[in-house]
This record gives C-alpha cells, sequence and structure tokens, in this order.
C-alpha cells in the first residue's frame, strides 16, 4: 500500500509519493510544477480557493478581497484559537489545516492515479514547550490529516526525518547535528551514525526545538521598525481623564505577527481600535492610525511582510536598506543592519540555548559533533550561521537539501 510523505511547514510544503514496493517520487505542487508549495491559500468567494503562488496572484488580481492565509500552523498549540469566520462560516484551526492538506493530496493522488490514505507526516520537535499544548497540536494536525482523507496517520519529527535524508549517503561513523530552521520552528537532532548499521531511536542522543524561527524574525523588523507607521507608538486620552494611554501590547503582538495580523479585524479588536482613535494626541498620531486601518480593512498584512522578508535578506549583504511600501499606505524608512542584529539579538540567544539543549540531554559537547547539517530557509540567516560558526567552527557547517531534506527524510521513514 502506497504512502504519502507529507512536510506541512509554516512558510512552505512539500510531498514525496512512496509507493508499495518503496519508490520515492517528489510530487509537483505549485504552478510550472514547482515541488514546494508555498504555505499560502486564499478565498476570494465561499467554497472557492487557490493555493501556493497562484493564492498570491489571486490575491492581487481580486485587489485583496476575500480571506488570506498564512503561517496557519502557529496556531495548532494555541488553545485559545477558536478559529475565525470565512464567508459567515466558522473554521477551526483543523479545518483550515485540512484545506491545503486536501489539497495536496488531491493534486498528489491526480499526479500518481492512486488515492492513497496513508501518510507520515512531519513535525516539530516540540510544538509548544508546554506538554499540553504540544499534544492539542498534533491532536489538531491529526484532526486536519483525517479531513483531508487520511485514515493511517503516523508523526516523525522533522528534525529526525531530516537526518535521515543526510545519513541515506553517509557511511561513516560519526555524531552529527541536524539543524533545522524554519519560518515556525529551530528543531535540533543530535545522532549517531553507525558504520553498516541502519537507523534506530537509539541513534538520537539528543532533541529539542523553540517555536520560534523566520516569522519571529521578521516580526521584530516589524516592531522595531515599521511598525511606529502603524501606530505601535499612538497615545491617547480619555475626556476628562489625566492619564496618557499607549497602543496595547497585546494589539502589537498581533500587528507584529505574520501569522496573526489578520485578526485585528475581528469585531471586538477592530470596534476597540475604531474609538481609542477618537482620542489620539496629535494629528501625526491620526495618520499613523489611519495607515493601520488601511492595513487592515485592504488586507495588506501579507505584502507588507513580503516586503520585510525582502528587506531581511538584503540586510546579510547591505549595511543600509531602504524600505519602500506604497500600497494605501506611503512608507519611506530605512533599517540599517548593526541596529537590526541588535533587535534580533535575544531570538538568535534563544534559539541556540535551545540547541545546547541537546548536549545537555546527551552528555556530549559541540567539539564532539563531526558536521553540523544545515536545513531550512531560515539556516540562511548571516546571523544563525555565525553563530554556528562560533560554536563548532565553520569548516564544519554542511548545507543540506535546504528545503527538501525534512519530506526526503520522512519518505525514508
Amino acid at each position: 500500500m502506497s504512502f504519502h510523505a507529507v512536510d506541512f511547514g509554516t512558510s512552505n510544503s512539500l510531498l514525496n509519493h512512496v509507493s508499495s514496493d518503496g519508490k520515492i517520487t517528489p510530487i509537483p505542487l505549485d504552478v510550472g510544477g514547482s515541488f514546494v508549495l508555498r504555505s499560502l491559500f486564499y478565498t476570494p468567494e465561499q467554497n472557492k480557493w487557490f493555493f501556493g503562488n497562484e493564492a498570491i496572484s489571486e490575491y492581487v488580481s481580486h485587489g485583496g478581497e476575500g480571506r488570506f492565509f498564512r503561517s496557519v500552523k502557529k496556531f495548532l498549540p494555541e488553545p485559545s484559537y477558536n478559529g475565525t469566520s470565512v464567508f459567515n462560516k466558522k473554521m477551526r484551526i483543523e479545518d483550515l489545516v485540512a484545506v491545503m492538506l486536501g489539497e495536496m493530496r488531491k493534486r498528489a493522488n491526480k499526479f500518481t492515479g492512486e488515492d492513497v490514505k496513508k501518510v507520515v507526516l512531519g513535525r516539530p520537535a516540540l510544538y509548544s514547550l508546554i506538554p499540553e499544548q504540544d499534544k492539542l497540536a498534533q491532536d489538531r494536525m491529526e484532526a486536519a490529516a483525517r479531513l483531508a482523507g487520511y485514515e493511517e496517520i503516523v508523526f516523525c519529527p522533522e528534525p529526525i526525518a531530516a537526518g535521515l535524508d543526510y545519513i541515506a549517503g553517509d557511511n561513516e561513523e560519526k555524531i552529527i547535528l541536524i539543524t533545522d530552521f524554519g519560518g515556525g520552528t529551530s528543531d535540533f537532532t543530535l545522532m549517531k551514525i553507525q558504520k553498516g548499521k541502519k537507523f534506530s531511536n537509539e541513534d538520537i542522543l539528543g532533541l529539542s526545538g523553540i517555536f520560534s524561527a523566520g516569522d519571529v524574525l521578521d516580526g521584530m523588523m516589524m516592531k522595531d521598525f515599521i511598525s511606529p507607521h502603524f501606530g505601535s507608538k499612538y497615545e491617547y486620552q480619555f475626556p476628562g481623564g489625566s492619564n496618557v494611554l499607549q497602543f496595547p501590547r497585546n494589539l502589537l503582538k498581533k500587528m507584529c505577527s505574520p501569522a496573526h495580523i489578520t485578526h485585528l479585524q475581528e469585531r471586538d479588536t477592530w470596534e476597540f481600535l475604531q474609538h481609542i482613535n477618537k482620542f489620539a494626541l496629535s494629528d501625526l498620531d491620526k495618520t499613523r492610525m489611519q495607515n493601520l486601518f488601511n492595513l487592515v480593512e485592504c488586507q495588506l498584512g501579507f505584502p507588507l511582510f513580503n516586503e520585510i522578508e525582502k528587506t531581511k535578506i538584503r540586510l546579510g549583504s547591505e549595511k543600509v536598506v531602504p524600505f519602500e511600501f506604497h500600497n494605501m499606505v506611503e512608507i519611506t524608512d530605512k533599517v540599517d543592519v548593526i541596529d537590526y542584529r541588535e533587535s534580533v539579538r535575544p531570538t538568535v540567544e534563544d534559539i541556540m540555548e535551545t540547541m545546547m539543549d541537546v548536549f545537555k540531554q546527551s552528555g556530549k559537547k559541540p567539539e564532539d559533533v563531526a558536521q553540523v547539517c544545515l536545513t531550512g530557509g531560515t539556516s540562511q540567516f548571516p546571523m544563525i550561521k555565525e553563530r554556528l560558526g562560533k560554536v563548532f567552527g565553520k569548516e564544519k557547517l554542511y548545507e543540506h537539501n535546504i528545503y527538501q531534506s525534512v519530506v526526503n527524510g520522512l519518505a525514508r521513514y
């Protein structure tokens, strides 16, 4: 019986078909035959969905009307997330994930001519540091897979999968560290390769992860450099009151998350923003709040964060990068690499501290590692590479199937 191996990622998703005789076939999922499908989906009207790059083009052609979703994986461990309304229909997080998983399964079945009902699903080393929330996330993911048409579901930690892909081409006895830096999570596996011996769970020496990666790095740029244009430093005062109040922190947190920014349009939040807008202390504050209203009403979160991501990438090779956004909102600014590096330093340190947990678990030391395998798009972030180089030595860093190692390993699993 055939299987699907599915890497459902915060930023990108991939699927491999595994035949009953063990043949592994990558499935082209996106327009143009790409194996990598961006984890984006868009609906301009009820029961009509578009995915990946097509979702972007349709979103633009419809002038932002409808609902656009990205980074939905981030909601899986959140007990307070009860779903959202899509054209007056309540959709749980399981329903949203099932929309994309179902489309991936449909496209794979069409490509192979088989109706596959078994799946090996990747999952982060940890969806959450809180065990109950980690279990909730996996339970929701399993429910989504069943809604998508799968009947037999097996989970495999993504960093273990990346390790399986790596060792498939390596028969040398050594200790390796698999690092998987994605959009939503950073995961680490310390594992042992034994010559002439097949992989077993005993070969896993340490496993750790943190729900912090590319999206958080983008969110820090939004928070420290871009959000003031959208009222993050807004001040207001109620008539007769003596206290000067500031933009609420919980709403700033939503504004600075690629996944959560769309939830600023929820009724209670929207009415609150409209109310405090009446009591601005300056014309500049009024202008910036209007920018926020345009951002929310015109659903500009995706194009805004897309521009932020481009700026982040350019800061890898440039000292100062202009930030331009001209879409219902006029922003002209710049981001200095020194200031940005200082902004994200705590996030990078948290990620590195999580990585070191694998050595606490195993009793091994960084110098015991023969090679560090880098996978996932955020592994290209300069500060990540620099920190890894300082800990292990640049000569030990090895880029391996940046986007496809996890799905390949899931297929082998």
